[in-house]
Parts: structure tokens; sequence; C-alpha cells
């Protein structure tokens, strides 16, 4: 059984339109999906259509930036309601202070001699921020980059210190809120890729890992080594809640270029999430 719990569409910050996702999916005889984007739920309804249309199962989900310490995390909500008014405010009220930051990007872009309109830009966006990636692509589209360069140049174009910074100031949630919205809105909360976060700050880590507000741990994920892999199942066995697993595909902006169910995963993650899934 073929399966993927984790993935990014033109949504936020991947470069797959749903449709092209789901025929992917289709290609890959996948018996379900989640597509996970970044603080929105805007993408969800067109997800439901193409679940239905192409027959490919799938759990309604999001993936919630949160700050603490100042330093940034993710956490995955599983069933989601992608109805909810309350996500859609959130989702559009964060979708407004990308694209501000993306206009201010694009003017000094534009000062340093590259004529592009705004509005081109912005059809890069296909329904989603201008995440940086997708700014970078539009200079490809007019010769100023090589696409395979867009990646190793974000820290050039967007670093701190580099010509197109802009602080993001969005008050994004912080750990404990991010659980209870999800949970207040039919959910369930999965702490995302643990290993990118031992990397920043172990004790956090710690800290969240054994948090009871969790309902599960993504256990399967590239940036999750073995040894923190054999960590979390530990939690998730002792406290009995669920481990998750999936590709973080994100197309062409991501530097390894994972595929959709780009990693292997144990038939126990799609049982986990078996009682979510829609359209069966």
């Amino acid at each position: 059984m073929k399966f993927d719990f984790h993935i990014h569409s033109v949504f936020s910050d991947g470069s797959s339109k749903i449709e092209e996702i789901f025929k992917l999916a289709q290609k890959a005889s996948l018996s379900a999906l989640a597509i996970t984007d970044h603080d929105t739920t805007l993408g969800l309804k067109t997800v439901d259509v193409f679940s239905k249309k192409l027959k490919i199962p799938f759990v309604p989900a999001v993936e919630f930036t949160a700050v603490e310490n100042g330093i940034k995390f993710h956490i995955l909500g599983y069933n989601i309601d992608f109805e909810s008014h309350e996500l859609m405010e959130y989702s559009e009220h964060l979708l407004e202070h990308l694209n501000n930051i993306s206009k201010e990007q694009i003017k000094i872009i534009q000062a340093n001699g590259i004529e592009i309109e705004e509005r081109d830009f912005f059809n890069e966006g296909q329904g989603g921020p201008l995440y940086r990636a997708k700014l970078l692509k539009t200079l490809t589209k007019y010769g100023y980059l090589k696409e395979e360069e867009i990646m190793s140049s974000l820290k050039t174009f967007f670093g701190k210190g580099a010509p197109c910074y802009i602080e993001d100031t969005f008050k994004y949630y912080d750990f404990e809120q991010a659980c209870k919205v999800i949970k207040r809105n039919g959910g369930l909360p999965v702490l995302a890729h643990p290993g990118k976060i031992k990397k920043k700050d172990e004790s956090l880590y710690n800290s969240l890992i054994n948090s009871d507000l969790l309902d599960g741990l993504e256990v399967y994920h590239l940036d999750n080594n073995p040894e923190v892999q054999k960590q979390l199942m530990e939690i998730v066995n002792r406290k009995n809640i669920i481990f998750t697993g999936g590709s973080d595909y994100h197309g062409d902006y991501n530097k390894l270029k994972t595929p959709i169910c780009g990693i292997w995963m144990p038939e126990e993650i799609y049982d986990n999430l078996q009682p979510y899934i829609r359209n069966k």
C-alpha cells in the first residue's frame, strides 16, 4: 500500500498545483494522501474536488507555523474542519500579510534593474502566497536566473542582510495556541519533523515531543535520523498516541527534490489515519 500524508501545493510553498499532485498520486497508485499546506486551509475545497474526481481519498490537513523563544517550528493538524470560518480567516489574514511583504520585495527587485511587472510575479502564486522560491521562479521565466539555481539562490536574495530581506512580523501561534486551534476545529495536532527542531534547540525538542497537548508525532520524515525515530517511537508507545509520516513533497522547491511517496513508511501510518480519510 502506498500513501503520503505530508505534501505541499501552490497554496503554500510547493510548486505543484493540486490537480497535478493528484495526477502524480494516481500515477504512483496512492491509496490516500494529505495536502498539508503551511498556515492555510484555502486549498482544501479544491483537494476535496480532485479527491472525488480522481478517486484518491484524502485526509483534510494543514501545517501550522508556531513560535517558541523566537524559534519557528511546525505542527500538522489532521482531520481539520476545512470549512471552518476561523481557519479561513486566519489563512486569508496571513495571505494578505505575505502578499504585502512580496510587494515590497518586488519593488526592491525592480529597483535593481529587473523589468518584470508586479502582476507577473503574483501570477506565480497560483492561489497561494509568493513564497521566496516563487519570486525566483518568475526570474527564471524572464532569463534572469537559471531554474536549477532557485533553491541555492534563496539566501543570496532573501537571507538576513541580503537585498530582499524583509523581517516577517506576523504573530504566529505559540505551541499551545496552535494545538488548541487544531483541536477546536476537529483536528489532531501532530508535531512535524521533530528532527529539525532538535537541530535548532534540543531543550525545546525534548519539551515538545513529551507534551500532552499532542495527539501524535511525525516519525517518518527525512529530517528524522534513526536515533530520533527510535526516541519518538518510544514516546508514541509509552503515551499511546499516533505516529505519522510523509515525503514533505514541495515539487521543484526542495533541494532534495523528494518525490511524492519518496520515503519508506510502514502501513501502520495508514492505519493510524484511516479513521479520518474522506471519499473512500
